[in-house]
């Protein structure tokens, strides 16, 4: 069987490998728990009553700062895709791709697949809050209102302030996307080395936690790259570099590991 030429091959495979994330019922179950999880406190202090009005700063700063989502972040970005690997391999699977597309594409495509799953997945739930929290909101964004964040980078860099704070909430959705990138592709390369579906599942979230510990209030700490908001973020340029240099190099090992493993 001949290899299907050049880039439409690639893009060929590549839109075959997207259908198998949004035919996965997996990402739509983690976009929605994850809703569920990182809303609850929102929803509690609604219900309660003791919040009723507010800018959509200050509603969003309940689900970002209060929820149990943050630390179990990781998993969600990894449930998704992470696994396919693993399913590829096991399964023999991968021979049949790479006959039609040739090892180069095959790798590039599982890696970029992966990211583009953990990425999709924690920017549905940051939308998707962002839109619960603008629905809720009845009036705009002032500087008094939004004094909490005074010393976020959000703030300092007046990112906030710009097209009426647009572009601000893009900034938070761009922010969640790459962080999904990068802890979906940490599942991706631990599974390369054990094909084991639970160890893609369950690598990102020991992984996070061992970070959080050994970083701990630096700004070297990736579990504050989802969010941004903490004083010791430097600055925004700082959040975009570590993430794209962290996917990128992820990206960059599972394209030898996988090459590697699946070589004919």
């Amino acid at each position: 069987m001949k290899l299907e030429d050049g880039w439409a091959g690639f893009i060929k495979t590549m839109i075959n490998e997207i259908k198998r994330i949004f035919c996965n019922p997996l990402i739509y179950a983690s976009i929605v728990v994850g809703l569920i999880v990182i809303n609850r406190p929102l929803i509690e202090v609604l219900w309660s009553g003791v919040v009723e009005s507010g800018s959509i700063s200050q509603f969003l700063s309940i689900p970002l700062a209060t929820s149990d989502f943050t630390p179990f972040a990781a998993v969600f970005c990894a449930l998704p895709f992470a696994a396919s690997f693993c399913d590829d391999y096991n399964s023999g699977n991968y021979l049949y791709i790479i006959s039609r597309s040739g090892t180069k594409k095959y790798v590039a495509i599982k890696s970029l697949s992966v990211a583009l799953s953990g990425g999709v997945t924690m920017a549905g739930i940051m939308l998707g809050t962002i839109i619960f929290c603008g629905v809720l909101a009845d009036s705009p964004d002032t500087p008094e209102k939004i004094s909490f964040m005074r010393n976020s980078i959000w703030v300092r860099s007046g990112i906030i302030y710009i097209a009426n704070g647009y572009f601000y909430l893009f900034m938070r959705v761009l922010f969640a996307f790459l962080f999904g990138c990068v802890w979906a592709s940490v599942g991706l390369l631990i599974s390369i080395v054990y094909t084991n579906k639970y160890v893609a599942y369950i690598s990102p979230f020991v992984v996070y936690q061992f970070l959080w510990f050994v970083f701990s209030e630096t700004k070297w700490n990736p579990v504050y790259l989802l969010r941004g908001d903490s004083n010791f973020i430097p600055s925004l340029s700082f959040v975009l570099i570590y993430q794209v240099t962290s996917l990128s190099l992820l990206l960059i090992a599972s394209f030898v590991l996988i090459r590697r493993k699946v070589r004919l």
